[in-house]
């Protein structure tokens, strides 16, 4: 289990233009080695070692457990789990008096505080926090013996930032308190008078979701000659068909390639503000050479064409994906995804330069023209 944040942070702070399906004939997934595991069926478990609450458990669905995490397709592949360990808190006097302060501002009181640690793991050990889930999920618990069923009973849970925010109870059963949340680190269960948190039953409507794991394309059916020398992408080709791709160009040979080398700050700079300013969680930059039969590069061609890409390896497997694309006159654009294949992302592009592929959590995108 973690050390819990300084919860002096606390104290502060109280309060594009249709979809392109790539034909199947285009895609081919090539299994890893320890692909014989099937990826839905990777354990989701809650560890309860609290004193004062006979039992605990994730109500969502595991494999969506696993995709809400954010698990990247690298860490599916050496079949990590997700675990919720609950302790019984040992937070300081501080953090308590801060409790019960926002307690008391809503006409309740603290039963209990506990420490929700959600981690990644490996029946060998290795363990790391996941700092935020990319959408609620849904825990239900039995409140403390002798617990009054009368009350309303509700809870203050800590987010990322240090914020606070209230969890009204999602079940009509007296006994138990269910929530839905993004964020695994303090709860606090308070009680009041019944009615006090109708305003907090605030369900997600994905927490019982159940979103399946699809398989990680690892080669691209090119229709010019293609390959990957980039970090964490396996592939990289064109969908257009070759005479097509070649007109553009306006060669006969035409040759793609995702480069070992990553773009200079210069390039890379104005990509990445412009995706962090999209919304993007991660960014990887990546250099994408067009080159003709000469071997000589080509930065633009005469008419866009289809160019899909694996998702980098890292990135995780339940998110949006999109492109921003470095221009030749200086400017950079982002493009959607037009790709309705999990772990691919297809443009349409006439550019050929500096790319940075993007992930953020599922519907950030949605916006984008």
């Amino acid at each position: 289990m973690r050390l819990k944040k300084a919860m002096a942070v606390i104290m502060t702070a109280v309060m594009s233009l249709g979809v392109f399906a790539a034909p199947a004939s285009e895609l081919q997934a090539n299994a890893a080695p320890d692909w014989s595991k099937n990826w839905n069926d990777v354990r989701v478990y809650t560890a309860n070692y609290s004193k004062t609450i006979p039992n605990i458990n994730i109500q969502t669905p595991q494999t969506t457990v696993k995709m809400y995490a954010g698990l990247s397709w690298e860490r599916l592949e050496a079949n990590i789990g997700v675990r919720l360990n609950v302790h019984d808190s040992e937070c300081g006097a501080q953090a308590r008096s801060t409790f019960n302060n926002m307690a008391a501002s809503l006409g309740a009181s603290v039963v209990n505080i506990l420490d929700m640690d959600m981690e990644y793991y490996t029946e060998e050990g290795w363990t790391q926090d996941v700092v935020g889930m990319t959408s609620p999920i849904r825990v239900g618990m039995t409140l403390p013996k002798g617990s009054d069923p009368t009350r309303d009973y509700a809870v203050i849970s800590v987010r990322q930032d240090g914020s606070l925010e209230i969890l009204g109870d999602l079940d009509p059963e007296p006994t138990t308190l269910t929530v839905d949340s993004s964020y695994f680190d303090t709860f606090a269960i308070i009680a009041a008078a019944p009615g006090t948190f109708n305003a907090y039953r605030i369900a997600s409507p994905n927490a019982l979701d159940q979103v399946w794991i699809s398989t990680y394309v690892k080669d691209i059916v090119s229709t010019v000659s293609a390959e990957s020398k980039g970090y964490q992408m396996y592939d990289i080709g064109t969908v257009t068909d070759a005479a097509t791709v070649k007109a553009a160009v306006g060669d006969q040979i035409v040759s793609l390639e995702v480069s070992a080398f990553e773009p200079g700050p210069y390039s890379a700079g104005p990509l990445r503000y412009i995706a962090w300013t999209a919304g993007a969680r991660g960014v990887s930059c990546y250099e994408i050479e067009l080159k003709n039969g000469k071997q000589e590069r080509v930065y633009q061609t005469n008419q866009k064409i289809l160019v899909t890409m694996t998702v980098p390896f890292h990135f995780p497997a339940y998110a949006d994906y999109a492109v921003a694309v470095l221009n030749t006159d200086g400017t950079v654009s982002i493009m959607k995804d037009m790709d309705i294949n999990d772990s691919t992302v297809t443009i349409a592009t006439d550019q050929f330069r500096s790319y940075a592929i993007m992930w953020a959590p599922k519907g950030a995108f949605a916006l984008l023209p």
